[in-house]
């Protein structure tokens, strides 16, 4: 009975302790479209590229995984079409076509970061873009050259923005950790806590009982 306790105590304990991942944490990602049609129509092929910055300003600091751009109309189910990573660090492309006319709410899957919402497309006609957030500022150089991202925070684009050095960066505050993260972590310290609480009353009993 002790060692049966003694494990489940260290498994919540470990499970406490286990570092809440990076998408968790705060960090974000903005997606950027490339220059778009004047006008889509349904039915009609388009190859469409855009950009997955970590901070909406810099290449992803670990592995990004699989992204999409997904097109929900204001009835039915979503249309998703995976991207394919281009030769440019945290550049995509994807193959569309809309099946439909109508309103399109254009959204990306971003891998290890939580979707993103790029704005509203209307079929026959253009995509209006939400105003992407302020992106974070960045002191590291990124690795692109004449193709890079609509904006190119850190390298003379249409937004520029002052650079700090990244330890710096690090330590600005980021966007808030979602709901789900903040739920999760309250019920790990929650159980945790309950199962303390109960390995401590039977560690009690057993010693009056041993007494």
């Amino acid at each position: 009975m002790k060692l049966r306790l003694a494990s489940l105590l260290g498994a919540v304990l470990v499970a406490m302790l286990v570092p809440v991942p990076s998408a968790w944490a705060g960090n974000w990602a903005v997606t950027y479209p490339d220059p778009l049609p004047d006008t889509f129509r349904a039915g009609q092929p388009y190859t469409v590229g855009y950009w997955v910055l970590q901070h909406g300003s810099h290449v992803s600091d670990g592995e990004l995984g699989a992204t999409a751009l997904v097109f929900t109309p204001a009835q039915g189910e979503p249309v998703v079409f995976p991207g394919v990573a281009l030769r440019e660090p945290a550049h995509y492309a994807t193959a569309i076509a809309l099946p439909h006319d109508g309103s399109w709410r254009v959204s990306a899957r971003q891998g290890v970061f939580a979707d993103y919402e790029i704005g509203t497309l209307t079929v026959p006609g253009r995509l209006a873009v939400t105003p992407p957030p302020a992106p974070m500022a960045w002191g590291e150089k990124q690795p692109w050259g004449a193709i890079r991202p609509p904006i190119a925070p850190n390298d003379g684009g249409a937004v520029p923005i002052q650079t700090i050095a990244p330890s710096a960066a690090a330590a600005t505050p980021e966007a808030p950790a979602s709901l789900g993260a903040v739920l999760a972590v309250a019920g790990l310290v929650v159980a945790g806590g309950a199962v303390l609480l109960v390995g401590g009353r039977h560690l009690r009993r057993r010693l009056r009982e041993g007494a």
